[in-house]
């Protein structure tokens, strides 16, 4: 199983939508997670609200940071997917080697207003088809 982590900026909005879908269109071949640098201190109440209403759980989707997956007992990330206009400078040091891709969604880096919630979810939604349709498809090593 791949173990999938999204860093975003909070982790309040674009990482736990990422989580979700994969974690939903995924069907057990894969693990995803998210984090951040500095986490948010909740979820934003939009994409909570967002999410419940399609069907997907919340309850495991808090904002963490990304410190916990270098913690000894954590699941290893086999891939790094950056959220943002920008990649992160400086990671934690995660155990292994993640692969790293950057998907870019230009309201990453400002909190987005209620009425673009929506639309982000689409659009991270087909991010996430996409990922998963990929020619190369994504890594298949098995997570520890």
């Amino acid at each position: 199983m791949c173990n999938v982590l999204f860093v975003c900026p909070d982790n309040a909005v674009l990482g736990p939508m990422a989580e979700a879908c994969l974690n939903r269109a995924a069907r057990g071949e894969m693990r995803a997670f998210s984090a951040a640098a500095h986490p948010a201190s909740r979820l934003n109440p939009s994409v909570e609200r967002l999410l419940r209403g399609r069907g997907h759980a919340t309850a495991l989707l808090q904002p963490k940071s990304w410190e916990i997956f270098a913690l000894p007992h954590a699941p290893v990330p086999d891939l790094l997917i950056g959220l943002g206009l920008r990649l992160p400078l400086i990671e934690p040091g995660w155990s292994g080697h993640p692969e790293r891709r950057h998907w870019r969604f230009a309201s990453a880096d400002r909190a987005p207003s209620p009425a673009e919630i929506p639309a982000l979810y689409q659009a991270v939604k087909l991010a996430v088809s996409e990922f998963l349709r990929e020619e190369n498809g994504p890594p298949l090593r098995r997570a520890s």
